[in-house]
């Protein structure tokens, strides 16, 4: 009990101080210039604080914003990328399909040289002899004479 005494009797004490008047406090001109300074000073920090807390808030929205487009230039990129991937797989395509007709076209020329060979078979000249049309007969003053067919056409060179 005793120490519960003493502790309210320290708390009445320093409430007593507490509520007690204070005394006057003398004040020169050169406290108060002080303290006019001082607050300037504060003001004039306050100021270059915020400042510089807005220029490192528009580098870093500047950063952001770099990032925003090395970010989108890259997408542009692989996009752009893609498209080149997507049109050589439709030209490849393509060029599949033009080999796959080029290669019917060779097979039917291959056939047409074969029946034109069938034709014309090895050690031929590709002489073609055409009888004439129509025998012609000339007239003498005495009597007629028949002329033979004699006439032939060659389509190349033929023999020596």
């Amino acid at each position: 009990m005793r120490h519960s005494r003493l502790i309210a009797a320290a708390l009445i004490g320093a409430l007593a101080l507490a509520m007690a008047p204070k005394p006057m406090a003398l004040a020169d001109g050169a406290a108060s210039t002080r303290n006019i300074l001082i607050g300037v000073g504060a003001a004039a920090g306050t100021l270059l604080i915020i400042n510089h807390n807005k220029k490192v808030h528009e580098k870093y929205a500047e950063d952001a914003q770099k990032q925003a487009a090395l970010a989108e230039q890259r997408d542009d990129a692989q996009a752009a990328a893609q498209q080149y991937k997507t049109a050589y797989e439709h030209e490849s395509a393509v060029a599949s399909e033009l080999k796959k007709e080029v290669a019917i076209q060779q097979q039917q020329i291959n056939k047409l040289n074969a029946a034109v060979a069938s034709l014309n078979p090895p050690g031929s000249n590709f002489l073609a002899t055409h009888q004439a049309a129509a025998v012609s007969t000339q007239t003498n003053s005495t009597h007629q004479v028949a002329m033979a067919p004699t006439q032939a056409v060659s389509y190349g060179w033929g023999d020596f």
